[in-house]
């Protein structure tokens, strides 16, 4: 008599990798008017392109909800480079010494921009076609707000002004 044994190996993929899609973990909190509102953040994506002063930036998106297709549907820096997002942060990578960001929440009732130092992003991969690192500030101090975050985010579209 023979014996046969079957072995079955499981592979566990995140589908959210396997698409391409970019991910975030993290918070961002304000004291609004009303009490603190906090963000936490699931997705992220990027896009290259000029600013308004046509230098070359990154723009880093961080929200609630996947906006990589409203990114890739965009052509313009000017009009629908942070995707749309009603809950989340934009980072605009290249401005030395300082980076830009927006901050949203609560459908965009809430908002806050301003800049920061380079060293509050650390980046661990940093390629034409993704960035990956961490974005720490605490700007409670001046009304601003308070952000850790990890992010993961592919560069999904080069866009023109």
């Amino acid at each position: 008599m023979k014996t046969l044994a079957v072995v079955t190996v499981g592979l566990a993929v995140d589908a959210t990798v396997t698409a391409g899609q970019g991910t975030a973990n993290g918070t961002a909190t304000l004291k609004s008017r009303k009490g603190p509102v906090t963000v936490t953040f699931t997705h992220a994506a990027a896009v290259a392109g000029p600013d308004v002063l046509e230098a070359p930036i990154r723009r880093l998106v961080l929200s609630t909800t996947d906006v990589s297709a409203a990114l890739k549907a965009c052509e313009s820096m000017l009009k629908c480079s942070d995707g749309g997002i009603r809950e989340g942060l934009t980072l605009d990578l290249g401005h030395e010494p300082r980076h830009g960001f927006w901050f949203v929440a609560n459908d965009q009732l809430v908002q806050h921009s301003g800049v920061v130092r380079p060293e509050t992003v650390v980046l661990t991969t940093d390629t034409p076609t993704r960035i990956a690192g961490t974005f720490t500030l605490d700007q409670q101090a001046s009304g601003g707000p308070v952000v850790q975050v990890t992010f993961d985010a592919p560069i999904v579209k080069t866009l023109g002004k």
